[in-house]
């Protein structure tokens, strides 16, 4: 495992957070992590080469990305963690519970995807329209206007959140073309049915990224699982933190007696 850099909050069951392409931990927002805070021992980390992890001189694929996060929970200490992946970090989730199943205790996808194609050409074209050549402030504003449901009546904070995760800590350019790459190559759409532990896909209803039904899809594939549809965007997490916050703790609710909120640390 390369070296990871991540933030830990709070005191509960082990939670840990998996961030899309070209994100890292600050990307969930302050106001997330300190609603999680109050219910669960929650880990953001940074993705390899982005953030404060180490940074990354050779090519890697989704399955080294799970395998980093299984190597994160040994780190840790935990045996088994909830998990949540939004965008690319929830292909990250799932191929993490079909290769280490035994580590992942409840499984949370968000805007997410099964992988295996680039993104489509009107997703490539809304993208770079947003890119203003010599003004990085104004591309991460238009990237962000495209993320959300409704720019101009988004909460303030979702803003500032973004703006400062972006530019506070950029990610190279080389290590988002290797996720997408990685993305590009791996699939888990023919191998869903294997998954067994409990998963609640969320996605929101106006999501311009990945679209909706690539969610519902997902929930169709994967024994048992939840489908929920919100009022929002790609950056659904932003927009809503209380509703975000609220989903997960009612997602992780202990099952059958299990109580993972004395999990070795």
């Amino acid at each position: 495992m390369e070296r990871l850099h991540y933030l830990r909050r709070g005191t509960g069951a082990p939670l840990l957070l998996i961030q899309g392409t070209a994100a890292h931990s600050l990307h969930w927002g302050e106001r997330l992590l300190s609603l999680l805070a109050e219910s669960f021992d929650v880990v953001a980390y940074d993705h390899r080469g982005t953030g404060r992890s180490a940074p990354v001189d050779r090519a890697f694929g989704v399955a080294d990305l799970a395998d980093d996060a299984a190597a994160l929970l040994d780190e840790l200490g935990w045996s088994r963690a909830y998990v949540l992946g939004v965008s690319m970090g929830g292909l990250v989730a799932q191929e993490l519970a079909l290769r280490h199943p035994d580590r992942v205790a409840g499984l949370l996808l968000g805007c997410t995807h099964t992988g295996g194609t680039g993104a489509p050409p009107e997703v490539l074209d809304v993208l770079a329209a947003a890119v203003v050549r010599g003004d990085p402030l104004a591309t991460v504003r238009n990237v962000f206007r495209v993320g959300v449901k409704d720019p101009d009546g988004v909460r303030a904070g979702a803003w500032d959140e973004y703006r400062e995760a972006v530019l506070t800590l950029p990610v190279p350019p080389q290590v988002t073309a290797g996720q997408i790459a990685a993305v590009t190559r791996h699939s888990t759409a023919d191998r869903l049915h294997a998954i067994g532990v409990p998963t609640h896909v969320v996605h929101g209803d106006a999501d311009r990224l990945v679209p909706a039904d690539a969610g519902e899809r997902i929930a169709a594939a994967i024994p048992g699982a939840r489908f929920t549809l919100v009022p929002a965007g790609h950056f659904f997490w932003l927009e809503q933190p209380e509703t975000t916050a609220a989903w997960i703790a009612g997602a992780c609710a202990p099952r059958s007696g299990t109580d993972l909120s004395a999990a070795e640390s």
